[in-house]
């Protein structure tokens, strides 16, 4: 479609993981720079939200791996689109591909407008409206619904958020919530999908635990406070072909 939005790079020694390939926090970030790129350039970017006091804040992520991450230094183009818009909720879709089209990550995510005085959600401006064109979702299994987390679950490890999680709503950054996650996955394990869920923003000095479960083919992780309150649920597909 016409109106995708395309951001062109190529993977960045700082983006790698150790085996040199696109990180997962690498991939996170490349999708929230996309589309933050997009509405940037249709003038509905950070100084349009600023002005109006509304913010986007993602609900919820559906990344599925598609295949081994691109190198350093190789050439990839990030594609995004929304294809849906609900009152106060976005729906936007994600692909990173290669130079010749070929597919590593798709993604599909969901979206919320807030009202920044209020911290409640807002309806979506006419102007911001205007600014996009919708596009067909992707194809394929996509489920952004709320899960349920299982009864009984291991807590791993925890950690304090420090100013070098935050970003500029003076939130721990999303990538950084599926880096923790990852923590308790076992080394080795391939992932081909990862779910996350963000249910309440941590801040500076919050204490954050991590409890996991495996089960079947997934590993389940709840990111809590010591209040037992929700910051995150993630879900990884293990891909043990």
């Amino acid at each position: 479609a016409k109106t995708m939005y395309a951001l062109h790079s190529r993977v960045r020694y700082s983006e790698a993981d150790e085996k040199g390939r696109l990180s997962v926090s690498g991939i996170m970030n490349y999708l929230q720079d996309c589309c933050t790129m997009q509405a940037e350039d249709l003038g509905v970017g950070l100084s349009y939200l600023a002005e109006h006091h509304i913010g986007w804040f993602v609900t919820s992520y559906q990344i599925k791996l598609l295949k081994e991450m691109p190198m350093v230094g190789e050439s990839i183009v990030v594609k995004t689109w929304p294809y849906r818009f609900r009152g106060m909720l976005g729906y936007r879709n994600f692909t990173i591909e290669d130079q010749a089209g070929r597919v590593y990550v798709q993604a599909d995510s969901l979206w919320i407008l807030m009202d920044l005085d209020k911290l409640s959600p807002v309806r979506l401006p006419q102007e911001m409206l205007d600014a996009y064109t919708i596009d067909p979702q992707l194809e394929g299994e996509w489920n952004l619904r709320k899960r349920k987390l299982p009864d009984t679950m291991t807590r791993v490890y925890d950690f304090t958020v420090t100013k070098l999680h935050l970003d500029t709503n003076h939130h721990m950054n999303n990538a950084h919530y599926v880096e923790a996650a990852r923590e308790c996955l076992p080394r080795g394990q391939k992932i081909s999908q990862i779910y996350v869920e963000f249910r309440k923003s941590a801040v500076l000095s919050d204490q954050v635990i991590c409890y996991s479960v495996q089960e079947e083919n997934q590993r389940v992780v709840a990111l809590e406070n010591e209040e037992k309150e929700l910051f995150a649920v993630v879900e990884f597909t293990i891909n043990n072909k």
